[in-house]
């Protein structure tokens, strides 16, 4: 069809061009009015359950229309998909385990600088918790175990006090401060015996069957109120003990306690059970509850002999004159510590001429000790105060007049002095009533258990004792 130039609203367009559209004009006022709708249409559609995005297919899309559901009264509205948290800086890698054995003469600051530890580490570690205070006091032969990261920076440190106990400290990372505690291994106890025959001492036969220096001495702790081990030992005397070993991976590592003994000294037995009380205070008591503990000591002092018996007729070494001897001397290295008799008060601590530098005690109304020629006074020691049984008041020598040294030791009943060694001592308390019952359900098993044991390994020696071949 032909249009005239001079039609009423119509209006003659120029030639099109080649390779250009012969209307742009229309063409953007198609794209013009299709943006609108786009526009119109995001503005009225509901926003869309995310959920129900989740669950079409990858690229697939979600046509649904309509109006947004209401939320519940009462229920929070679902909170929209967390943002995936940025991954967290990977930690620097430690190094191995370095271990290191404490030398004579190390601290943990020279060990620290041996090993190119930084010496703010040490005082972080130090001052990280009251149990790192223990590192100020390292032993020879301790264990200690540390890591760094690949910066030199010290993260964890394990420090072996014992194969039972040690200090952990260790840090996440090289801004924090050190997290410290000790670690508490429990080993298992097995139970064993021995028994033995004395030759000539207890500590000979006990090496004999196995007993190391420790349990032997024990042992005679248990008995030193029935038996002067230095002056009444005879041979042919008996021992036999039911006690606890330690393990701990496999591996005996120690002596727990002794749980029930037995000691046959000139003809007569003595036997002996631990118990625990309810309190958890441990002691040694006959089978039938009497306290094996006497209120006092018949010798104060680990000594190698007596030098001079109680004797009220004796003639004096120096003076060579008849002066009594009112107590008894036990000769020991200058040195040696002296103990209380007994639980006491201190009445004296002073010195004189004739008996050099010396402690008395005074043990209720009835009882007191007297302890002479020391070398010196444990510290602390002045009249007033209270002392244990056991504890260290002074020290053996020879001030005054003595001939060597050695503690001479008296003993008074009202005044009146009496032998140390035959005069009769009080008993310690009994075990309570209210606990009697307890002890003997505690402690029964293990007497018999004991006499069992001593009978097997009797019967047992017999059998295979040599047989001589008659005559």
């Amino acid at each position: 069809m032909n249009l005239s130039d001079d039609r009423p609203m119509a209006r003659r367009l120029p030639a099109s061009t080649p390779g250009r559209p012969a209307y742009p004009h229309r063409h953007l006022f198609v794209a013009a009015l299709l943006g609108g709708l786009v526009a119109f249409a995001l503005s009225v559609w509901p926003e869309r359950d995310h959920r129900a995005h989740a669950s079409l297919p990858a690229g697939s899309v979600d046509f649904v229309l309509g109006p947004a559901v209401p939320a519940v009264p009462g229920e929070a509205a679902e909170a929209p998909p967390a943002q995936a948290e940025a991954p967290a800086p990977a930690p620097e890698p430690a190094s191995p385990w370095a271990t290191v054995t404490v030398r004579a003469g190390d601290s943990l600051a020279r060990i620290f600088s041996r090993e190119g530890l930084s010496p703010g580490d040490l005082q972080a570690v130090l001052d990280s918790d009251a149990a790192a205070k223990r590192l100020a006091r390292i032993h020879p032969g301790e264990a200690l175990r540390y890591r760094t990261d690949d910066a030199g920076r010290l993260v964890a440190l394990h420090y072996d006090f014992s194969r039972l106990e040690a200090m952990v400290a260790q840090r996440p990372d090289a801004a924090s401060d050190f997290e410290t505690h000790l670690e508490q291994r429990e080993p298992e106890r097995r139970r064993a015996f021995r028994e033995g025959e004395i030759d000539s001492s207890l500590f000979l036969a006990a090496a004999r069957v196995g007993l190391d220096e420790g349990l032997a001495m024990e042992l005679a702790g248990i008995f030193q109120w029935d038996v002067d081990f230095v002056l009444d030992i005879r041979r042919g005397d008996r021992f036999e003990l039911l006690f606890e070993e330690l393990w701990l991976d496999g591996e005996r590592i120690g002596n727990g306690a002794i749980l029930a003994a037995a000691f046959e000294n000139r003809g007569e037995r003595h036997e002996a059970v631990r118990y625990v009380d309810t309190e958890g205070h441990a002691s040694y008591y006959t089978p039938d509850g009497r306290s094996m503990r006497k209120a006092f000591l018949r010798a104060p002092v680990q000594f190698s002999r007596i030098s001079s018996n109680f004797n009220l007729n004796r003639k004096h070494p120096l003076w060579n004159t008849s002066r009594p001897h009112r107590g008894i001397d036990y000769a020991a290295p200058t040195g040696t510590p002296v103990v209380a008799a007994g639980d006491g008060r201190v009445v004296l601590v002073t010195q004189n001429a004739p008996s050099g530098k010396y402690v008395v005690l005074q043990h209720g109304e009835q009882y007191q000790t007297k302890y002479l020629h020391l070398s010196r006074f444990a510290s602390g020691m002045k009249a007033g105060r209270r002392v244990r049984q056991g504890e260290v008041i002074g020290y053996v020598g020879a001030t005054g007049w003595a001939t060597g040294p050695h503690l001479h030791y008296e003993f008074l009943v009202h005044g009146v002095h009496r032998n140390p060694r035959t005069v009769p001592l009080p008993k310690a308390l009994p075990v309570p009533d209210g606990e009697r019952d307890r002890f003997l359900a505690t402690t029964r098993p293990l007497v018999a258990r004991l006499a069992e044991l001593s009978g097997e390994e009797r019967i047992a020696l017999s059998e295979t004792a040599p047989t001589g071949s008659g005559g």
